[in-house]
């Protein structure tokens, strides 16, 4: 197993559609899947600021980062390995709102930690389409956890679908 691995991502809502900007990216067996777009919290980097970081590295856009929707804790495998990441999902805005016009949008990034730059589009979606998609949407739960009022924690493991904890410590 890899070093724990601080991570944030940002849940932007389109404010008249009420759509998610979601990522789509390549498993390592030719599979898709889903996620929020987000990435790496370096050393002594606030989750808002990193959030801000990843956006513009990423999508080359300006965002805001607003409060804490959720905390993750990401029990998963990728590319024949385990990890382990701490993730805080962010509400976030585009700086610039005639970003929400665009249907799409181009973005490169680095998933497995190796230095290599992957492309991948991100786009408008509903969480109700993401859950019927064929390509899931991960970290399990998160998508739940955001249509919730109020602050959760989520366990994802490989082995659960999905184990939501609300702020009160309460099961989901």
């Amino acid at each position: 197993m890899t070093d724990i691995r601080g991570a944030v991502l940002g849940a932007i809502r389109h404010p008249d559609t009420g759509e998610y900007l979601v990522q789509r990216l390549s498993g390592t067996d030719e599979t898709h899947f889903h996620r929020f777009v987000g990435g790496g919290i370096e050393p002594g980097e606030p989750s808002d600021e990193a959030l801000e970081r990843e956006f513009a590295e990423e999508l080359d856009v300006t965002v805001d980062a607003g409060s804490p929707v959720c905390t993750v804790e990401n029990l998963f495998e990728f590319g024949g390995e385990s990890h382990h990441e701490f993730a805080v999902v962010r509400a976030a805005t585009f700086a610039d709102r005639s970003l929400y016009d665009r249907e799409t949008f181009s973005g490169v990034d680095n998933v497995d930690g190796d230095g290599e730059r992957v492309e991948y589009e991100a786009y408008w979606r509903t969480l109700a389409d993401l859950r019927d998609d064929d390509a899931p949407f991960f970290p399990a739960g998160v998508a739940e956890a955001v249509e919730r009022d109020g602050h959760a924690h989520v366990v994802s493991t490989p082995d659960a679908d999905r184990d939501a904890v609300d702020a009160d410590g309460n099961d989901g």
